[in-house]
């Protein structure tokens, strides 16, 4: 750090100004480039537990979020079952890694998880992944 002479009398101090300056810039990287997921917690299921999970690879997955009474929604979207099929299907198309995450609440019939999973799958989607929450109370995946 270059110090600076104020007068001829007085003691040589530090000066601040570029320090601030990094300190300043590196704060804003660092809002810019932490990935938010608020998005991906837009609505509040309760999802199953299970004792160990493996994270998704693949880049920002599309999240399908299934409730209890049956609804659908891709992204904050409700959807069908057909027209989460065909949005799918064109976002592959787009993309051919397409991630998907289903979300689905405790309370889904397992006929029902499998319906969903299975129309991603002929969407051609190759990632497709449950969330859970791991151990008691941990935080979601």
């Amino acid at each position: 750090m270059p110090l600076v002479r104020l007068a001829s009398e007085e003691e040589p101090a530090p000066n601040l100004t570029p320090m601030i300056d990094v300190i300043l810039v590196i704060t804003i990287f660092f809002m810019c480039a932490t990935k938010f997921s608020g998005d991906e917690r837009q609505f509040e299921l309760d999802l199953p537990e299970v004792g160990a999970a493996a994270a998704v690879a693949a880049g920002r997955p599309e999240i399908v979020e299934v409730e209890a009474a049956g609804a659908l929604r891709l992204g904050s979207d409700e959807v069908s079952l057909e027209e989460l099929g065909s949005r799918l299907t064109a976002a592959r198309e787009a993309s051919p890694e397409l991630a998907v995450m289903i979300r689905g609440e405790r309370a889904v019939s397992h006929g029902r998880m499998a319906e969903i999973y299975e129309t991603c799958r002929s969407a051609g989607v190759r990632h497709v992944a449950i969330s859970v929450r791991t151990g008691a109370g941990s935080a979601r995946k």
